[in-house]
């Protein structure tokens, strides 16, 4: 992709101020560099400054690296900021903390994902003046993450949302619908937000869920405070295979596993302290730690779990699941063994 030309040199009228927050931490050089170009090649209707922020989270391949020679239009500027490794939450925050006081909208973009074109102009565009917060589809070819979900599936027959222009392709939650919906699934991936930066305020990503669900419960809690939430159907942001937490925290017996469900259980406790959250909700958030809960537990039982016990991260994880579940452990145990020995199940069982 090359550039577009510089639409904020050829206006005189005020600018539109974009700051856009890159967490950086890769083990694969030239992932960043690609990230950063496809912010350089937006196509922006109007004028507009970019300031491209990128948090190098103690990278093992430095942000500098990536970034050394890149050609970037004069309407980016570009600040690389450093921090001892802490984290996703850690470095967006501190991104957030060093943004210009006169932005108008914040971007997220993660430095192994990219951006089409007209990503920064449909979502400015569509969040106009009646909206704070913005998301659209996300490509993970060969599908997309909105394809794979009920709710948007269904559209526009959707409770709760309405269409913004006739083509049926950006909607807008209506009341409080939006909360409600973001604590019940996880609808947005980072890279496709943007938001008006007024909404944000003092909001932060919670930096003590390093392993999973910072993001989701950014968005949840945003979504209860900010006047009104838009999306697209377009998938603007293309997913990436870099380094992620989540998605490479999936072997069920591994401790990226066991600290990606303490993650979620703690994640649902403060996604139920929302302020102004609904009952339904509230009890939804019960729900999903209990089953976060049952799963550590059942994991805790297995034998394999043990072997890996020479490694003190593992030792430190699984002492960590032991002491959250505390003496609530037994009682998931028995509920685990009940289970097992249901006459259902056992019909079900392979002979």
């Amino acid at each position: 992709m090359q550039p577009e030309p510089s639409i904020a040199r050829r206006r005189t009228d005020r600018p539109k101020r974009i700051s856009v927050i890159i967490p950086f931490f890769q083990r694969k050089r030239g992932l960043l560099r690609e990230a950063l170009r496809s912010v350089a090649c937006q196509y922006l209707p109007w004028p507009a400054e970019v300031e491209l922020i990128v948090v190098d989270d103690g990278s093992p391949v430095a942000a500098d690296l990536d970034a050394d020679n890149l050609a970037l239009p004069d309407w980016i500027r570009l600040r690389i900021l450093r921090q001892a490794n802490a984290g996703p939450a850690a470095a967006r925050n501190h991104g957030l903390d060093a943004i210009s006081p006169d932005s108008h909208y914040i971007a997220f973009l993660d430095s192994d994902d990219q951006w089409s074109t007209r990503h920064l102009a449909c979502g400015i565009d569509t969040l106009g003046t009646a909206h704070d917060f913005y998301f659209c589809d996300s490509a993970m070819p060969p599908t997309t993450m909105f394809a794979a979900m009920t709710f948007f599936r269904t559209l526009p027959s959707q409770h709760g949302v309405e269409p913004l222009d006739g083509t049926r392709s950006t909607y807008r939650f209506i009341g409080a619908n939006g909360g409600s919906s973001m604590v019940r699934d996880y609808l947005c991936q980072t890279s496709s937000v943007i938001l008006r930066a007024s909404a944000v305020g003092p909001l932060r990503f919670e930096e003590s869920l390093r392993h999973a669900g910072e993001d989701w419960l950014m968005w949840a809690r945003l979504a209860h405070r900010a006047r009104g939430i838009s999306f697209s159907l377009s998938a603007n942001s293309v997913r990436g295979e870099g380094i992620n937490l989540y998605r490479d925290a999936h072997e069920r017996l591994s401790g990226r596993n066991l600290r990606r469900i303490l993650s979620m259980i703690r994640m649902n406790e403060l996604m139920g302290a929302i302020d102004g959250i609904d009952a339904q909700s509230l009890m939804l958030t019960q729900q999903r730690r209990r089953s976060f809960q049952m799963e550590l537990a059942a994991i805790l039982m297995h034998p394999r779990l043990y072997l890996g016990l020479t490694d003190q991260l593992q030792r430190v994880t699984i002492a960590s699941a032991y002491r959250h579940l505390g003496r609530e452990l037994p009682g998931y145990w028995t509920e685990i063994a009940r289970r097992k020995l249901h006459p259902a199940a056992m019909r079900e069982a392979p002979v």
